[in-house]
């Protein structure tokens, strides 16, 4: 967990938003929704919900993708933005709606299981089959 501020928002600037305090380093996710959403896997961090302050959200839209999570995106631009498990404190936010320099690091490749056949994970990183914490 590295303690960091950090500006972000999609490609329209629909939905922007500010992180503070303790963000955890980006995991590559390989799973079958990541993979539908991003059209290859999503790289994501993640920080408390209180450490989430919008600037603009107008464009934010919520989709149900099980029945242990949502997604949000946004309406006018398309961007994949964010992750969030139902009863869970902590939102994951897709690494690249930050602004640079993040000083996240990439640490780990998860749901390798069901990654895609059309390209190897040669990063050299630690991989799971499912998810890990």
């Amino acid at each position: 967990m590295k303690k960091l501020t950090l500006n972000a928002s999609c490609l329209c600037k629909g939905v922007k938003f500010k992180t503070s305090g303790e963000h955890r380093d980006v995991s590559n996710c390989h799973c079958i929704q990541c993979r539908k959403t991003h059209g290859i896997y999503g790289a994501y961090s993640n920080v408390k919900d209180k450490e989430l302050k919008f600037l603009s959200k107008k464009t934010l839209r919520w989709f149900k993708s099980s029945k242990k999570a949502k997604r949000g995106f946004c309406n006018k631009c398309g961007a994949s933005i964010f992750f969030k498990f139902e009863n869970s404190d902590t939102i994951s936010i897709a690494a690249g709606m930050f602004d640079k320099p993040t000083k996240l690091k990439t640490i780990r490749n998860i749901f390798v299981k069901t990654k895609s056949d059309f390209y190897k994970i040669t990063d050299g990183l630690p991989k799971f089959q499912r998810f890990s914490k």
